[in-house]
């Protein structure tokens, strides 16, 4: 995979800030462009016309009446600020960069529009929440659900070496294989391959089809094994080699577990998942 555009989600949030930070620097490194996107949820200003809607401010518990024009220009001011922080994160990295404002449903627009980009990427909520609000809903479909590479990032956590990324043999595993490579050699040398079996002859097997796709793209790695397809060998496996970034093909079923977002939220490094 060539990446030529990455679109990030803004927010002005810390958790968005942080991952724009990381983007630009994974651009700068790769020489891709840079699309920022602000949406601005319908489904906010649609709760801010109810009649009952009100604001809580914090830490002040100052409770305020919410209508449409306060909500538009709330809307408006946050827009401002992530298309400032994206102007000074792109012009320090020294990378093509364009901002786009829409409105609509968040993953209905990120849908739409990463049919113009290689690579969404998302920012991870702070690790000072609960584990289980790491992620959320909004990100976690998009991640298990999207067409597209979807890259989630921590808070001061970039994408480094070395890579482990989950092969099975599948063809996406192999797509995911050789993202793996790229990413690899743009980001730094260090690849580590996890083969998930017991069968000896077919960890040799897995393993033969992966050095053939390495060499061709001219990328050594070495190989690590866990005896079933769970969650928590896998998390393991990151935390013991120290994982940059954890690569998996979307159709892998570490994704399609239940207990796929206690990944997400116990790794200490950004997750890519491919497919």
């Amino acid at each position: 995979m060539t990446l030529r555009r990455i679109l990030v989600a803004l927010d002005a949030s810390p958790h968005s800030l942080a991952a724009l930070e990381a983007t630009s620097e994974m651009a700068a490194r790769t020489k891709a462009g840079l699309l920022g996107l602000f949406i601005g949820d319908i489904n906010l200003s649609h709760l801010a016309g109810l009649p009952f809607a009100r604001e809580v401010g914090f830490p002040s518990a100052i409770s305020r009446k919410l209508d449409v024009g306060s909500m538009e220009r709330a809307l408006k001011v946050v827009a401002a600020q992530a298309r400032q922080a994206i102007t000074v994160a792109a012009e320090r990295a020294h990378i093509r960069w364009s901002f786009r404002v829409t409105r609509g449903s968040v993953v209905t627009e990120h849908s739409r529009e990463r049919l113009e980009a290689d690579l969404l990427v998302l920012g991870k909520v702070s690790r000072g929440s609960r584990p289980a609000q790491h992620v959320g809903s909004t990100a976690l479909s998009m991640m298990t659900r999207a067409p597209r590479p979807v890259l989630l990032l921590e808070p001061g956590i970039s994408v480094r070496a070395p890579s482990l990324v989950f092969f099975d043999g599948s063809q996406t595993a192999r797509e995911t294989l050789s993202v793996a490579a790229e990413l690899s050699k743009a980001c730094g040398d260090g690849l580590i391959v996890l083969i998930a079996t017991s069968a000896s002859q077919t960890v040799r097997q897995l393993q033969k089809e992966a050095d053939e796709t390495l060499t061709d793209r001219g990328v050594d790695a070495r190989y690590r094994t866990i005896a079933s397809v769970n969650v928590q060998p896998l998390i393991n496996v990151a935390k013991l080699e120290g994982a940059g970034v954890l690569i998996l093909p979307r159709t892998s079923r570490f994704i399609e577990r239940q207990d796929f977002q206690n990944l997400i939220a116990e790794v200490r490094c950004p997750v890519f998942v491919v497919g």
